[in-house]
């Protein structure tokens, strides 16, 4: 089932530690992730999705995520992972784009760590 969602500078979307609720996709506007109060990203591309950690691990929130200015996101709760596929196949492409850039991000930062750490 897809919600639509509006809400205010300043407002916590999805708060780190919180049961998982759903899986959001970004409409407008710019949110900001936060990880045990530190910043660690700030989305703000129509499209993005965010939440998807805790659905798809069946775990607590791992981070809080803040609106930054007017935001407008689409919630899906569909009752588990698969339902979510079957019923909505777009936002379960959106997730595996979503999650293979988050990692090629991660490799590249570890990859510059490491060749910065064996340089003499």
């Amino acid at each position: 089932m897809e919600e639509k969602l509006e809400f205010r500078p300043g407002s916590v979307i999805l708060k780190q530690g919180e049961v998982s609720d759903g899986i959001y996709v970004l409409q407008k506007g710019v949110v900001e992730v936060f990880k045990d109060d530190m910043m660690l990203n700030v989305l703000m591309y129509p499209g993005t999705v965010f939440g998807e950690i805790g659905e798809l691990l069946d775990k607590p929130r791992t981070c809080t995520v803040r609106a930054r200015n007017q935001v407008s996101v689409s919630r899906f709760r569909c009752g588990g992972v698969e339902n979510l596929l079957r019923d909505h196949p777009e936002v379960g492409v959106k997730i595996l784009r979503t999650l293979a850039n988050r990692l090629e991000i991660t490799t590249q930062k570890l990859a510059d760590l490491s060749s910065s750490a064996f340089r003499p």
